[in-house]
Order: structure tokens, then C-alpha cells, then sequence
């Protein structure tokens, strides 16, 4: 069937084929069920169907994560999503809190995050929104830590870097790894958070993610 033949191979399918394999999905089932015994790549209709939806279903993770931060002087900052920068860089200003929150995911399960805070060390684990840190102590976020549970900890992993005094952008992190510094005093300035699909190449270095004293 020409509209079958004319999609793409599954491993190089993209989202933006699904409205083709959509309309290869509607001229067969338009055919009679005598045509239908005729074709011979029906196959790889299916095998193009479940690749999109689970696109589908990657995009939609990806668009459910967001997080924002408390900054030194500016308190909380707007929600970011998709690896975009929360905090600021060249400003020497700390962060003091963080919130990350998942809403909407097609998959089961959630994330939780832990902060290294001064004074007071790591703290216990968050989740869905709530705040790990502190506002209003002046205490500097120095490390964090941030897994995936249930569905999406089997079939994603969670990438994060941390951008710290002295040290600047530091290596990416992933599935609950340390990120930032310990023992050092140095303040984080600024966050990057992605979820990708499991086993997915790194979203850059992962040289040095954590230093600790």
C-alpha cells in the first residue's frame, strides 16, 4: 500500500509524522477486506503507530516537568520547563529554594528532590511542587539531588546541572546523583532539569558533577 510504503522507518519516525501514519491508518481501514488481504506492509503500519505513541507519550513527559527557584533579591522566579536555565548566572546570587513538579505526565509515578542547604546539610526529600530549602534565612542552596519513581523512573531518566559559585556550569547528573558542592560553602546560582527517554545520551558534559570536601 503506497501510503504505508511512503512512511518513514520506524527508528527515523518523529512526531511530526504522526498526521502520515495517521493517514495511512485511515486509507486502510478504508479498503475492503479483500483489498486489505492485498497488502503486504501492514506491519510496519503498526510497528509506526506504536512508535508514535510512544513519541507521544515522551513529548508529554517532557512537557509535564517544571520548577522554579527562590533567588537572593528576587524570591521566586517563574516556572521554566524543557532544561531552560531557573536562577541567574553573573549575578553572584543565591539560590535559597526550589520547587519541581510534574503535572499532566501520561506515565505513573513522580519526582523527588533533596537540597544540600547551609547550616543545615542535606534535608529530607520533596515532591510534586513543595519547597526544599528555605525562603527567608538567607541560606544558600550548595547540592541537590533529584529522582524519578514508579512508570517513569523505568522508562525515563531525569538529567540535571548546577551552576555554582566558583566553578560556574558544572557536569550534567542524572536518577538521583549529587549535583553541586559540599564542604565548600559555595552557593548554587542557577538550575537545568530534563526527563528523556531511558538510556538517551547525556544533554552534555557529565564531567564533574558533585565536588565535595
Amino acid at each position: 500500500m503506497d501510503k504505508i510504503a511512503a512512511l518513514p522507518a520506524t527508528s527515523k519516525l518523529k512526531l511530526s509524522h504522526a498526521s502520515k501514519v495517521s493517514a495511512a491508518r485511515d486509507a486502510y481501514d478504508a479498503l475492503t477486506a479483500k483489498q486489505r488481504t492485498l497488502v503486504t506492509n501492514y506491519a510496519k503500519l503498526k510497528e509506526a503507530e506504536a512508535r508514535i505513541k510512544v513519541l507521544k507519550r515522551d513529548a508529554g513527559v517532557a512537557k509535564a516537568l517544571t520548577y522554579r527557584t527562590h533567588v537572593q533579591r528576587y524570591g521566586w522566579q517563574a516556572w521554566k520547563s524543557t532544561g531552560k536555565t531557573s536562577g541567574t548566572t553573573g549575578k553572584a546570587l543565591r539560590l535559597e529554594g526550589i520547587k519541581i513538579k510534574l503535572s499532566g505526565s501520561p506515565c505513573s509515578g513522580s519526582i523527588m528532590y533533596r537540597t544540600h542547604v547551609q547550616t543545615y546539610g542535606w534535608q529530607a526529600w520533596k515532591s510534586n511542587g513543595q519547597t526544599s530549602g528555605t525562603t527567608g534565612q538567607s541560606k544558600r542552596l550548595e547540592a541537590i539531588q533529584i529522582k524519578l519513581t514508579g512508570a517513569l523512573a523505568k522508562n525515563y531518566d531525569v538529567w540535571y546541572r548546577v551552576h555554582a559559585q566558583r566553578y560556574g556550569w558544572m557536569g550534567w547528573a542524572k536518577n538521583g546523583a549529587k549535583a553541586g558542592t559540599q564542604g565548600y560553602s559555595y552557593r548554587l546560582e542557577a538550575i537545568q532539569i530534563k526527563i528523556v527517554p531511558k538510556g538517551s545520551a547525556a544533554p552534555g558534559s557529565t564531567a564533574k558533577p558533585f565536588r565535595k570536601r
